[in-house]
């Protein structure tokens, strides 16, 4: 089964209820949720090393989640931590952060800089969860918006969550089911961080994200871009993120290059009727990662045309009307397959190659 990926990011000094409701949230998500917290693996700060970080409270959760469930507590808890010489933080005057003497996973982000290593934390887990925090809480949930990670940043703990969700209340909203979000705030409002349904609701807004993204492989003439608009991108985003290259291309501090949008990328669509170069390699190189991205052609005649490789792929030949649910069909295939490697491939149209295989990636984007 593979687990959801939740990270959880804040403030390194919280007091009194935030810091019990990190807790309480960190084991109701282990408790309901099958997954894995991620968090940067802030233990203490030099300045104030008594205060209480989301980590830490988020470290407790998990124990008690641990304890109950009888799991090895390194099976549910990460910790994604900077090379000794590259953590600096004079704003806290120093940090301590966890190691394995504490029973947990961790994870050495090596020769990447403070941003860098933010980037590649939130380019690697499915939701990001924030409480409270100052500046960097804010860049975290900026980046995650940006790569089309589900963000929920807790406004009523303050800090830059609040800023965060006034600010991008819409996108953030749409990340999950629809009044999800809104139901739960106005629950938090009307009981507190402290009622256990309060918590409860968290996670269930959680449980609804669009977990994951959708890499769209095609050329960018004018019809490409309408079919994109008016067909592809709403149909993938009744499930996942839709990501194409066009759109994040000129965000070089999101995606370095084509080839972390493929890392980052939970499932692919390529439109090969055109036989776009730029297309076509992008395919192979999807292909030379062991994905096989669901491959169509709005031509028929195409099929008869395609270089001898793709002539052992599954292609599908469609018409406009009938994309939306072969794209429908492949992305519950995949979100199936992420609960369930044994499930079954995609039906073979009759006369086409073997079986659609999907990307299998249970470590998106990790260094």
């Amino acid at each position: 089964m593979r687990m959801l990926r939740v990270c959880m990011y804040g403030g390194t000094d919280l007091d009194g209820m935030p810091a019990g409701f990190v807790q309480s949230l960190a084991e109701e998500i282990l408790m309901t949720l099958p997954s894995v917290l991620v968090t940067g693996g802030f233990l203490r700060r030099g300045d104030r090393p008594q205060a209480t970080s989301t980590d830490s409270a988020a470290l407790e959760g998990a124990r008690r989640a641990a304890d109950r469930l009888g799991k090895d507590l390194r099976t549910l808890f990460e910790a994604w931590v900077p090379e000794g010489s590259l953590d600096g933080r004079p704003d806290v005057d120093g940090v301590v952060r966890m190691g394995e003497d504490l029973g947990v996973t961790v994870r050495m982000i090596a020769g990447r800089t403070a941003l860098g290593r933010r980037l590649s934390m939130v380019g690697g887990v499915d939701v990001v969860l924030t409480v409270a925090g100052k500046r960097n809480t804010e860049v975290v949930l900026e980046q995650a918006i940006d790569l089309g990670v589900p963000a929920l940043p807790i406004p009523h703990t303050g800090g830059d969550s609040k800023k965060a969700y006034e600010t991008y209340g819409d996108r953030i909203e749409a990340a999950f089911a629809p009044g999800e979000v809104e139901r739960c705030f106005a629950l938090l409002n009307e009981r507190g961080l402290q009622d256990p349904a309060a918590v409860r609701s968290v996670v269930e807004v959680i449980r609804s994200a669009r977990v994951g993204r959708c890499l769209v492989l095609q050329p960018y003439r004018e019809d490409d871009d309408e079919r994109y608009s008016s067909v592809i991108r709403p149909t993938v985003e009744e499930q996942m993120e839709a990501v194409r290259l066009k759109d994040v291309g000129r965000s070089e501090q999101i995606y370095s290059s084509f080839f972390d949008a493929v890392a980052n990328s939970t499932a692919i669509i390529a439109d090969i009727t055109a036989m776009n170069d730029n297309v076509m390699y992008e395919v192979g190189y999807a292909h030379g990662r062991g994905l096989q991205p669901l491959l169509y052609t709005l031509d028929p005649a195409r099929i008869g045309r395609l270089p001898v490789y793709f002539r052992t792929l599954n292609v599908h030949t469609v018409s406009e009307d009938e994309l939306p649910g072969l794209i429908r069909d492949y992305l519950r295939h995949v979100k199936h397959r992420q609960v369930d490697p044994m499930a079954l491939s995609l039906p073979r149209q009759r006369g086409s190659a073997p079986d659609l295989q999907v990307p299998d990636v249970t470590e998106s984007g990790s260094p």
